[in-house]
């Protein structure tokens, strides 16, 4: 590939990863999983159990944004895409998190993520996630 088609790969993905991170923002769970490729979908929780189907995600967003309130701050650094070919990138990050619950106590969190995007259907889709916690304990 020449350098100017993975520039353009590159920014879509991270363009992808904009539009995630905003409905994450939003807490809107039904924008949050059009990012995502609901059939072959597999991850990795930061508590090390691993999800086999989109369905293990979607309980903990499911079940993890009704209990918010809003986001404080949603912090990303070090992020890099890596165009493995036209249809495969992985994005790496490091997050920074601030949630105020509904019941009025403030999470804060960090950590890093590994994502695997796959172009479908002229769209890039999330097909593998994996999370690392690096919060500060209390």
């Amino acid at each position: 590939m020449n350098p100017a088609d993975i520039g353009k790969i590159e920014s879509e993905v991270l363009q992808a990863f904009e539009g995630l991170v905003e409905a994450s923002r939003l807490l809107d769970p039904a924008l949050y999983f059009e990012y995502y490729d609901k059939e072959k979908f597999t991850g990795l929780n930061a508590d090390g159990k691993v999800w086999l189907s989109i369905e293990g995600l979607e309980s903990l967003i499911m079940s993890g944004f009704p209990a918010i309130e809003r986001s404080l701050s949603l912090e990303f650094a070090n992020v890099k895409v890596t165009v493995i070919d036209r249809s495969t990138a992985i994005l790496v990050n490091e997050f920074k998190q601030s949630l105020l619950l509904k019941d009025g106590r403030t999470v804060n969190s960090s950590g890093g993520g590994v994502q695997v995007w796959h172009l479908f259907q002229d769209k890039w889709k999330l097909v593998s996630v994996s999370a690392s916690d690096a919060s500060p304990t209390t």
